[in-house]
């Protein structure tokens, strides 16, 4: 009968074994010279050795990860974390650029038509205004310098042609202004009102009355200029304002303009 290697109590052991047997912490343990060499403890011993070789591999992997992680975010995602670093790598287009040039495509596909219908729409509404701004200053402008009614059409045609009169943008701001070809920025109306005084006299409405002089001096009230009743400083006011209207108040008097 074989030996146990671990009991309880001598009392199951004969005589003759008791003293192959040493009390060890209430337990009686056999003992056993060259026990490294029983074929069960050498297959024991390699699986332990073999486990903790082991463990000190898994352990030495546990700290190198540890201090890899350290610092990473919480929300740190791993499967990300290695897409991103494959598309770095050109091993796989990035799906983010992808996508986003996709959409770019369609919507310029799908709003392009729309697009060029309303920058025309822009371009043609931005002329329009541009030409009934340059229209309505010039008129207005030709009426206060004396100009005939019958003659603006011609008077407009004439100084649009001469490339005269502009329109400038300034800080979303539109002003019409003229080029008399020394001041590019002259205001409009006195530029007109010097045209009407000189080039375009001829344009300017003539007098009309029933006074030996061909004046109408019925048509100004509190004329500056009439010699019965001079005002010299409405005169100069009216001179600085405008010329062609003061010139047309004096000859309606019978006096001659002496500026």
């Amino acid at each position: 009968m074989a030996l146990k290697a671990i009991i309880d109590s001598l009392d199951s052991v004969e005589e003759q074994h008791r003293s192959l047997y040493e009390e060890k912490d209430g337990k009686y343990v056999l003992a056993i010279e060259g026990l490294e060499a029983h074929p069960g403890a050498a297959a024991l011993k390699s699986a332990l050795d073999r486990v903790r070789s082991e463990k000190r591999a898994l352990s030495e992997k546990l700290t190198g990860a540890e201090a890899r992680l350290t610092g990473l975010p919480d929300d740190f995602d791993a499967d990300e974390y290695d897409r991103l670093r494959a598309a770095a790598e050109g091993k796989e287009p990035p799906a983010l650029d992808e996508r986003l040039e996709r959409q770019r495509t369609e919507l310029e596909k799908k709003h392009g038509a729309e697009k060029a219908k309303l920058e025309g729409r822009i371009a043609k509404l931005d002329g329009t205004l541009r030409k009934t701004l340059v229209d309505d200053g010039l008129t207005k402008a030709l009426i206060d310098a004396g100009v005939s009614k019958d003659f603006l059409p011609a008077a407009k045609a004439l100084l649009k042609e001469r490339g005269a009169v502009k329109l400038i943008e300034e800080d979303d701001e539109f002003q019409v202004l003229a080029d008399n070809g020394i001041d590019d920025r002259m205001p409009l109306a006195k530029f007109v009102t010097d045209w009407a005084a000189d080039e375009g006299k001829h344009f300017v409405a003539k007098p009309t009355g029933g006074d030996a002089k061909g004046g109408d001096a019925k048509r100004f009230t509190d004329n500056p200029f009439d010699p019965k009743n001079p005002n010299r400083t409405k005169q100069q006011e009216l001179i600085i304002a405008n010329d062609a209207k003061a010139r047309q108040m004096a000859e309606a008097v019978g006096v001659k303009p002496y500026w």
